[in-house]
Parts: structure tokens; sequence; C-alpha cells
């Protein structure tokens, strides 16, 4: 939480925090899959669910903070990413977000 209100007293207020809901064992599998193929070492169950604990540690008070001040777009991301997306692009605009081109893009 230190970090969030940091950033939001000495750059900028938060307009919108994204917070991707899914559920501890569809990440896991997915992060045992992604295991397979990245040569990572923690990606392993042992420090996958270390990292989980410490993200609801350090991360959810700040989503909670942010959610009573009515910053969090809430997303299900269950489902292919093409749904996942669409889920978040609804979210987002009706936040009043719309998309920014960035230079060089289409």
């Amino acid at each position: 939480m230190d970090q969030a209100t940091f950033f939001e007293e000495t750059v900028c207020p938060s307009a919108a925090t994204l917070f991707l809901r899914c559920p501890e064992d569809v990440m896991l599998d997915r992060l045992l899959k992604r295991g397979e193929t990245s040569g990572r070492d923690d990606d392993n169950i042992e420090s996958i669910r270390k990292r989980f604990r410490v993200f609801e540690e350090t991360s959810m008070p700040v989503i909670h903070q942010f959610e009573k001040e009515g910053k969090v777009v809430s997303v299900e991301a269950v489902g292919s990413m093409e749904e996942v997306y669409a889920r978040i692009r609804e979210g987002v605009e009706k936040r009043g977000i719309t998309r920014v081109n960035v230079s060089g893009e289409n």
C-alpha cells in the first residue's frame, strides 16, 4: 500500500486499476503449463504458491483500498484470450477510458 500511496502523492492519482479475477487453481494450471516451455526455475508448484501468498499479502490491500475509492475495474479472467480481452475492453470503456493510438500503430 505504501508504494501505491507514494505513487499517487508524487506522480498522479490513479484513474483506474485493472484487476483480473481468476481462481487460484486456474492460475496454477496456466503457470505450470508455462513452466513446461519457459525454462524458468520458479515455475514450479512451491514457488507459484509462494507468489500467490505474497500477492495476497502485498497487493490485495491496494485492491481493497482502491475498490473503496471506486478505482477498480474488476474483470473475470477465465476463458479465451478473446473473451477476457472483450471483458477488459467493456470494463474500461464503462469507466470512460478509451483506446489511445500509440505512434506507429494503425
